[in-house]
């Protein structure tokens, strides 16, 4: 038996939204413990799936399987059990696709030893409309993780997987805060993403440059150099360019109409970095440590208690999804 449990993925935002360069999106983002994806994957004659949305869940693993049979990797009698024990919420911004995907294939890879690499799986798996290796650079590596976007001729190639330019650990004392609001608003994702993206006034070239510069000469020796505010001021500047962006597509700076509040008191409350991962409505506020972590936490369980789903405090997951094998 195979037991894997992934990361979510936190994605900061795209660098580049003009393209002029030859290539476009470009970002960075963290992997982190918690919530998570954790499944136990079995020999079997046939598939069976056991657990959560087992039904839905079910079609993605039967695709996989039959590209991997197709590619005569499996043969028509090899099949496999699997229980669905935790999921990451599908379309909040964590990126539950991509992490689902890659446990089931490095599970099934892993259990009947076919030696595919992680690019090749990540090509078989379903990562329609991802536009970062973000969420595969969190899988397999985690940490902090940078991608060079794409080229403008793959604009639009669910295949390519762009390439990740650096990763390292994030100090282990620094806290997450993941904030679930409440939200009635349709997610974006699929067709409407793809509708959205094609539809967001392109950056100018001075905005993309200033991003890059954030990214580049103050986020990556920040993290080198484990100082937390200089990552934090950073990032908040490449934040706050990107949703201005992505406001008429959303509605606003964030996606959910309680965001600006809860965002408001966690930063009165003394959190660094603060915004919204991808599309959200997931958000994050990035701390000093589990105690100033839980301070907050306590504080927006007092104050807006009403306008939250769920709070995580959580730290980075440094080395990616955790995968054990068992008799």
């Amino acid at each position: 038996m195979i037991q894997i449990k992934t990361p979510a993925r936190i994605h900061f935002g795209q660098l580049d939204l003009n393209g002029d360069l030859g290539r476009i999106y470009g970002g960075s983002g963290a992997a982190i413990v918690e919530p998570y994806t954790l499944i136990k994957v079995k020999k079997n004659s046939k598939l069976e799936v056991e657990g959560l949305k087992k039904e839905k869940k079910k079609l993605i693993i039967e695709k996989f399987l039959s590209d991997l049979k197709k590619r005569k990797l499996l043969t028509k009698n090899q099949g496999v059990r699997i229980i669905i024990e935790s999921l990451l919420p599908a379309h909040y911004g964590l990126g539950s696709g991509t992490q689902f995907g890659l446990a089931v294939a490095e599970g099934i890879n892993k259990l009947y030893d076919l030696k595919l690499e992680p690019k090749e799986l990540a090509q078989i798996v379903d990562r329609k409309h991802s536009r970062s290796a973000i969420g595969f650079g969190a899988f397999y590596q985690g940490g902090f993780i940078v991608d060079a976007g794409r080229p403008i001729s793959d604009k639009n190639n669910d295949q390519y997987l762009p390439p990740i330019v650096y990763q390292n650990k994030l100090p282990s004392e620094w806290r997450f805060l993941i904030i679930i609001p409440h939200f009635k608003k349709e997610k974006i994702a699929g067709k409407k993403e793809i509708k959205a993206f094609n539809e967001i006034e392109k950056m100018s070239v001075q905005k993309c440059a200033e991003n890059a510069h954030h990214l580049l000469l103050g986020m990556l020796p920040a993290v080198e150099e484990n100082n937390i505010d200089k990552f934090s001021s950073h990032l908040n500047i490449i934040e706050d360019n990107v949703s201005e962006y992505f406001s008429k597509a959303q509605g606003g700076k964030y996606s959910s109409k309680h965001a600006q509040e809860i965002i408001d008191l966690m930063v009165n409350e003394g959190v660094l970095a603060r915004g919204q991962s991808s599309w959200g409505p997931a958000l994050y506020g990035l701390v000093e440590n589990k105690e100033k972590a839980k301070k907050i936490k306590l504080k927006l369980q007092e104050k807006l208690s009403e306008k939250i789903n769920e709070i995580h405090i959580t730290k980075a997951a440094n080395n990616g999804a955790e995968i054990t094998k068992s008799v």
